[in-house]
């Protein structure tokens, strides 16, 4: 699996430098600024997650593994909106078996139902539009749509936005995330909060692009972008909250997300460009610090964060790596994530400046949970009773490497122009 991650990528970095193969297949793929990036990002995240999995023989695994990054492949390349729903829901599948078939308990099943419920019956309203939508135009490239200047009506078009909204998820509609992240098996978490959140933030600017709005600043959008901007700041309260690591992770995400709706609704320059750097330094993030989180509960034997302290005393690689990954987190310079937060600044002072005190509110808890996360972990009292003799593989060690690299090292922002 391995092997075929490097070949896959290397095919992509030559054929990327080919104007001719892009312009043979413009017609079929994508090839907007986001879809690059968000290309890129699905394919590194599964080789960060098969580095981190190599003890893993089961040959099913990889082959679930393999049938992820193909389907996350198309789904960011594919411009038929019909296309791209049916990559949409089949990223179900694999996450799904990831999480029945390796999931660490029981509650594997409930959480896997959760998912499955919130995503479905969230895309079904938007499939039932979608039909209608081909049998009126007949055509569903976004391309074509967008072109033709085609407006829609209020209600198809939160038709549309409820199920991206699920899978980002903003809050209200997160209960699976939690509960998905806490039962996954390593890459499973992973792959869910590099990649897979960001199809529904992928989705959101489609549709966006494809369907002109009548009122471009629509009662409806500014609710949406304020219930957005409440649940990340409601979120980062619950991540104050958690007892479990992974569950503390998984509400950052939610944290994050928030910002990403407001930057895409506002279908502006500097809104666009902060979704895109968000959602790309969160795809490392998120998955780097839940690999962090599985070496610590290798390391100690335990995921709940008061039964565990004093890591740094035991073990200092690892605290320095939690240190970092919590300053990335946070924002702070000069990762890439601050870069993302500053462009959303000017985007939601020019929509309102109560979004934009909202917004520093945000900011200013995530500095607070993210601090009280890295102390928790890594001060306090030894703990010996707690500590194993599990032995960390070297490949793990570069797998967070890979993912620090990026964020701290790919600072120039004309990789980011959509």
């Amino acid at each position: 699996m391995f092997i075929i991650t490097v070949m896959v990528l290397l095919v992509l970095l030559i054929l990327s430098s080919f104007h001719y193969f892009q312009l043979s297949l413009d017609s079929v793929f994508m090839s907007s600024g986001m879809s690059g990036v968000l290309l890129w990002l699905s394919v590194l995240i599964i080789l960060c997650a098969s580095l981190a999995s190599l003890n893993e023989k089961k040959p099913k695994y990889w082959y679930v593994m393999w049938a992820m990054m193909i389907i996350l492949v198309m789904c960011f390349s594919v411009q038929n909106f019909i296309s791209f729903y049916i990559f949409f829901e089949s990223s179900l599948i694999p996450m799904l078996m990831f999480i029945i078939s390796w999931g660490y308990q029981p509650e594997r099943l409930q959480a896997g139902m959760y998912m499955l419920l919130y995503t479905v019956l969230g895309s079904m309203p938007m499939l039932l539009m979608m039909v209608m939508m081909y049998s009126y135009w007949g055509n569903m490239s976004i391309m074509t749509i967008k072109l033709l200047g085609m407006n829609s009506k209020m209600v198809i078009y939160l038709l549309f936005l409820l199920p991206f909204l699920v899978k980002l998820p903003v809050y209200g509609v997160h209960l699976w995330l939690p509960k998905a992240h806490v039962e996954a098996p390593l890459a499973g978490s992973m792959i869910l909060a590099g990649v897979l959140l960001k199809l529904g933030g992928y989705g959101m600017y489609l549709l966006e692009m494809m369907l002109s709005m009548e009122l471009a600043w629509s009662m409806v959008k500014l609710v949406i972008m304020y219930i957005s901007l409440w649940g990340g700041l409601l979120a980062s309260l619950m991540c104050l909250r958690q007892t479990d690591l992974k569950a503390m992770v998984a509400y950052s995400s939610i944290v994050h997300m928030g910002g990403v709706v407001l930057g895409i609704l506002s279908m502006s320059f500097w809104g666009l460009e902060s979704a895109l750097i968000t959602m790309f330094a969160h795809g490392y993030t998120s998955s780097a610090m839940f690999l962090m989180a599985f070496l610590t509960y290798q390391k100690v034997g335990t995921r709940s964060l008061y039964y565990f302290q004093g890591l740094l005393k035991v073990y200092p690689w690892i605290s320095l790596f939690w240190f970092l990954w919590c300053c990335i987190n946070m924002a702070a310079p000069p990762s890439v994530n601050l870069i993302g937060e500053l462009f959303l600044i000017p985007t939601a002072y020019l929509i309102s400046p109560i979004m934009l005190v909202i917004l520093v509110l945000i900011m200013i808890m995530s500095v607070g949970y993210n601090m009280y996360m890295y102390s928790l972990v890594n001060h306090g009292s030894l703990k010996q009773f707690k500590l194993t003799n599990f032995s960390s593989k070297s490949m793990m060690y570069i797998s967070l490497f890979i993912h620090l690299t990026p964020l701290w090292f790919l600072l120039s922002l004309e990789y980011f122009l959509i």
